[in-house]
């Protein structure tokens, strides 16, 4: 009998456990990524969206504990209305950027998450593109109402090895392009 009542209490204790998480799906259609890349000593830049596949996070008490997204690499878009845009979409999905054909998602990997006060978030994650992985760390807005994560984020895309023109591998007269590669990124739970 005493083995029965000790049982019943781990049982009910790792329900309580597991009851306080909650896995939350991204809202694919609503979520987005915006970037933005641009010439390092030239006027212009170029911006447009990828979309996720998937993800999702672990919340506990209405903090985010995990995440973990699969970026659509094929996916990539121009907001540019230009007819030459076509042609800039498809050289970023060469091999000379993301090598979409071998390399058709991305994926980004909460490994530390800190709140530190008003909705504000201190996020490190692994993201892998080009099969390359590296650490980022970025400041995200929480909003537990809306079930909402918003923030920025900026990359050096060297650290992916996407050299095309990059400023270690072009003379300035070839308008060298800016290794860094900005992010907006709106997710919605």
């Amino acid at each position: 009998m005493k083995k029965i009542i000790i049982t019943f209490i781990c049982i009910i204790s790792l329900s309580t456990i597991s009851n306080a998480q909650e896995k939350l799906k991204l809202e694919i259609k609503k979520s987005s990524i915006i970037w933005e890349g641009s010439k390092l000593f030239g006027f212009g830049s170029h911006d447009g969206t990828v979309n996720f596949k998937e993800g999702e996070v672990v919340v506990e008490d209405s903090k985010i504990t995990k995440g973990s997204f699969i970026i659509d690499m094929t996916s990539i878009k121009s907001n540019e209305a230009e007819t030459w845009v076509y042609d800039l979409i498809e050289h970023l999905k060469h091999k000379d950027f993301f090598d979409v054909k071998n390399n058709p998602t991305a994926k980004i990997v909460f490994t530390n998450i800190k709140y530190v006060g008003d909705g504000y978030v201190q996020i490190t994650a692994d993201l892998t593109i080009n099969k390359i992985t590296n650490s980022v760390f970025f400041v995200a807005q929480h909003n537990v109402e809306k079930k909402q994560l918003d923030t920025r984020l900026k990359i050096d895309r060297t650290d992916w090895n996407i050299t095309y023109k990059s400023q270690g591998k072009t003379s300035i007269k070839d308008q060298i392009i800016s290794d860094a590669i900005s992010f907006k990124i709106n997710l919605y739970f």
